[in-house]
């Protein structure tokens, strides 16, 4: 019998190889097809949840607008209270109270949280003096404890931020012992220069010298001056019958804990509440403006959330609403921040150093 020569089986060696890789090649091209068509469809998923949960995040802001709109409409002046409604489905819900605290409701089939916070309740970065932004400063520094002692280079950090503040919204040119104008900024990068004048949005506080992305978001459970700072309250006073949790903890030097006990303390025996605040006002540094007797809250701050069957697609809304314009249209919305509140460090384009 003849044998196959030696070249010939070879051949068929390395054909049976060939053909091996490109089974191989094939498998792997199909294995990554089709977890591109699964990432694919997943985005569509994703993309479908997380517009639906936008979308009830929005019904449920512009429901407490039209409820808050409604409430301003018969407390005005010569205003006609209307019948109340024989179906339940078309009786007005009560507006929600400018507290600060998440409620809750639903629409579509789909569930969403708002929350409503008096600007007047928040400390006012345009109009606080030295003193008081030296102890909210002091207090948020000290991480929620008055008795933790400040060491002099802590002393001169919040000196420094203290200052350049109060450098930034002044008119003038003239740089305070610790504050900052024009010629420290410009040697940035990128370069800018002072504002010298009142901040536009709480987000400027990134900007100015001293201010860290962990005190302006917060950490470790403090909140950050986004939380307590508001650049629309045109007053020195804080409505302290409807200030959150996170303004008592920077006003008073308190952790967490206590803060919320005082919001439930507030809600329950409004009187005791009181007469443990009193004793904080007045004095050199002291909480000096507060406001025991709240007016009517006229420009909130709005939040909104809906939750959807993944926490990542789930969606938030905020806007600062002026309750009381007067106009044809009703409420006004005086800033929108879509998809917001911007949860990262740092926000896109600012300086993070001190």
């Amino acid at each position: 019998m003849r044998s196959r020569p030696p070249g010939r089986r070879r051949e068929r060696g390395v054909a049976l190889l060939l053909v091996l890789w490109i089974f191989v090649v094939l498998g792997v091209l199909a294995a990554d097809f089709a977890r591109y068509i699964r990432d694919d469809a997943m985005a569509g998923v994703n993309f479908a949840e997380e517009t639906r949960a936008y979308y009830i995040a929005l019904a449920g802001m512009n429901r407490t607008i039209y409820d808050a709109d409604r409430a301003h409409e018969r407390a005005a002046p010569g205003a006609v209270t209307p019948p109340p409604a024989v179906d339940d489905e078309d009786a007005e819900d009560e507006p929600l109270t400018a507290d600060g605290q998440w409620h809750d409701g639903e629409f579509a089939g789909g569930h969403y949280t708002v929350r409503m916070t008096d600007e007047a309740s928040l400390i006012s970065l345009n109009k606080a003096d030295e003193a008081l932004l030296t102890r909210v400063i002091t207090n948020l520094m000290r991480g929620g404890n008055a008795t933790t002692g400040m060491d002099r280079r802590a002393s001169n950090e919040v000196a420094t931020v203290v200052d350049s503040i109060l450098d930034w919204r002044d008119t003038d040119h003239l740089k305070r012992a610790h504050g900052a104008e024009s010629d420290y900024y410009l040697k940035r990068r990128p370069p800018y220069r002072a504002k010298n004048g009142f901040f536009d949005s709480p987000e400027e506080l990134l900007l100015v010298r001293g201010v860290t992305p962990a005190l302006f978001y917060g950490h470790d459970g403090l909140p950050g001056f986004r939380d307590v700072f508001s650049v629309y309250s045109r007053s020195p006073n804080i409505h302290i019958r409807t200030a959150p949790p996170a303004v008592l903890q920077a006003l008073l030097g308190i952790d967490a804990d206590a803060a919320t006990d005082l919001v439930a303390q507030r809600d329950t025996d409004s009187n005791a509440f009181i007469q443990q605040i009193m004793p904080h006002v007045g004095g050199p540094g002291s909480v000096a403006n507060l406001l025991p007797d709240s007016e009517e809250a006229r420009t909130v701050l709005l939040e909104g959330r809906a939750d959807t069957q993944a926490a990542r697609n789930q969606s938030s809304i905020a806007a600062v609403v002026d309750l009381t314009a007067e106009s044809a249209e009703g409420a006004r919305v005086i800033r929108w921040l879509d998809r917001a509140p911007w949860t990262g460090a740092v926000l896109p384009g600012s300086p993070v150093h001190g």
